[in-house]
């Protein structure tokens, strides 16, 4: 086989798998589950099956590595990653990881534009069989309806990953109608889903922008690198002493605080009752609420997206709990080298964007569903991608 053969078909199978997983992500995780159970039981496991095996293809036999440690690299990510996904219940891990080793050597900007218009699609379905059909039918979930994704902010974080998308492809080159393009999402998820964590990265995503319009240098600086790449223990730090300081019986002893949990929907008790046990209470409720006894262990395993009061919005927190310790410093540490080499290389495009997930998944704890952003995408240059060797991203770097 020609290495252009090669290279086109490593392309196609790449694209046909990520269009698989984002159809199970998008159409066969909502509600459908319920009303055809068996078809999308069916469907789930071709896809499951068919995508894993897809990429396992592309990983082993067809992408072309730098080196011989690349291979023991992926080997072992994909170990680990298997091992964690069965311990903590989450296969979503697993998938996300191989999709994205196996971005290595693609043409990025055609990937993720297979991500864009298979999400589009996707969503446009179930939206479609949610109001017309009986197939997803209208449920009603704490503050507002479900739109066939269980909960209303899951349908607010499949919104999100089309705007990352679209935004991604589109950077330096955004002109007005992306803006408006990108502003109709924003105020759509505002006012139809109300999805704060995604309309909050939203607005994060269209201020920087704006900024790095009007100020070109905003994230070169050397204290720009320094704040972008401790990003990520600021954050767990932040939630976790938020978590310690807030007081559920008086939730406006502190009044900042007592404000702040409003923003963010109440989620600095929820923090607080699932990590120091404190008890649990809504109106709504006819009785207090105590979480289980979890506690930080090396390997995890604590159910951190369950709807039986011990969800944990915040992945700074979740991860930990679910994957352990041990994958908290590893899922910190591949972020915090991707925003290096991101940040080393100038790449602000890509780092807008690094930087609204992140916000946004103060308020989430599914940063492993592939639904909800395509920048997993740019693991390979975290970790198979040799020093000095420019990053396949989709965003031209900026000039010196």
């Amino acid at each position: 086989m020609t290495d252009t053969k090669r290279a086109r078909l490593a392309q196609q199978i790449t694209c046909a798998a990520l269009a698989m997983l984002l159809v199970l992500s998008e159409v066969f995780s909502s509600s459908l589950q319920n009303t055809l159970p068996q078809f999308s039981h069916l469907c789930r496991m071709v896809l499951t099956g068919g995508a894993a095996a897809l990429l396992l293809v592309k990983c082993l036999f067809l992408t072309v590595y730098d080196d011989r440690r690349q291979r023991f690299v992926v080997i072992g990510v994909l170990a680990y990653t298997a091992f964690a996904s069965w311990y903590s219940g989450d296969q979503w891990f697993f998938l996300i990881v191989l999709a994205g080793l196996a971005a290595k050597g693609i043409d990025l900007r055609a990937a993720v534009k297979v991500y864009l218009a298979t999400a589009a699609a996707g969503l446009l379905l179930v939206q479609l069989l949610h109001h017309t059909t009986d197939l997803i039918p209208f449920n009603f979930y704490c503050r507002n309806w479900d739109f066939g994704y269980g909960h209303y902010n899951g349908y607010g974080a499949r919104l999100l990953g089309i705007f990352l998308a679209w935004s991604w492809l589109r950077w330096p080159r955004l002109r007005w109608w992306d803006f408006a393009g990108l502003t109709a999402i924003l105020v759509y998820t505002t006012l139809v889903p109300g999805s704060r964590g995604a309309m909050g990265a939203m607005i994060l995503v269209l201020l920087l922008f704006a900024l790095l319009r009007l100020v070109p240098g905003l994230l070169h600086g050397r204290w720009a690198g320094v704040l972008t790449v401790g990003s990520y223990p600021l954050l767990s730090a932040v939630s976790l002493l938020l978590a310690r300081w807030f007081d559920p019986s008086d939730p406006f002893a502190v009044p900042l605080l007592g404000q702040l949990n409003r923003l963010l929907s109440g989620r600095l008790e929820v923090w607080n009752h699932m990590l120091f046990h404190t008890p649990l209470w809504h109106e709504n409720w006819t009785e207090l609420c105590y979480s289980p006894q979890v506690r930080f262990s090396l390997l995890g395993g604590v159910v951190t997206n369950s709807d039986v009061h011990h969800s944990i919005d915040n992945m700074y927190l979740a991860v930990p709990l679910n994957k352990g310790l041990l994958g908290g410093v590893l899922v910190a540490a591949v972020f915090m080298l991707l925003l290096w080499r991101l940040w080393k290389g100038r790449h602000t495009g890509e780092l807008v964007l690094m930087l609204s997930l992140m916000a946004y998944l103060l308020m989430e704890n599914k940063p492993f569903l592939i639904a909800v952003h395509p920048l997993f995408l740019l693991l390979p240059c975290a970790l198979l991608t040799p020093r000095g060797k420019p990053l396949n991203v989709v965003c031209p770097p900026d000039k010196e």
